[in-house]
């Protein structure tokens, strides 16, 4: 009987344990596959962010860019001895002013895709920016504009280079720590 007994607890141990591997090992698989996939969905926000992040981090360079170009020929114009008027030379303005519209606006969206400090660095560039054009506004003599345009200009480039240095490492891989990307640029 004592042969029995351990042949039918063996037996019947085999099975419960057989039923509870059976029971186990799907449940264990399926938490798995949803940790699986949750890593996944994790891995695709913070690389879809840092695409959208990158995107208008290097729209906010670019109209940088346009606006220094703007700018340059309405200072341009202004030194050379043919400046009359501003009404003359409305069409010098407009693509500086449109430059300062959209860096505006990018500015906003990096404000939205964050972070908050890149967004209050792009909003320093466009403060910036818009100071060096208000120089060129404002009724002074020349001498005056170039000096306050001087610090003015000096202000855009630190502040320009303060968000480029930022950018970098909020757009460096996590795993690879802030190694050096270059200037994140968009093609037009």
């Amino acid at each position: 009987m004592d042969q029995a007994n351990t042949v039918i607890w063996a037996t019947a141990l085999g099975i419960g344990g057989t039923l509870a591997a059976g029971l186990t090992g799907p449940l264990l698989h399926a938490r798995s596959s949803r940790r699986q996939a949750q890593e996944q969905e994790t891995f695709q926000v913070r690389h879809r962010l840092r695409d959208e992040r990158r995107a208008a981090f290097a729209t906010v360079l670019d109209e940088c860019e346009a606006f220094r170009q703007g700018i340059n020929a309405v200072i341009e114009a202004r030194v050379a001895l043919e400046w009359r008027s501003e009404d003359e030379h409305r069409g010098l303005w407009e693509p500086t002013m449109a430059a300062l519209g959209e860096l505006s606006r990018a500015a906003t969206n990096v404000a939205i895709t964050g972070p908050a400090p890149m967004g209050e660095l792009a909003d320093t560039v466009h403060a910036a920016a818009l100071r060096q054009a208000d120089v060129w506004r404002m009724r002074l003599d020349l001498d005056d504009r170039l000096v306050q345009n001087g610090q003015a200009d000096s202000d855009l480039i630190d502040a320009r280079r303060q968000f480029i240095a930022a950018a970098e490492k909020i757009l460096a891989p996590p795993d690879r720590g802030a190694r050096q990307r270059g200037v994140p640029r968009r093609s037009r």
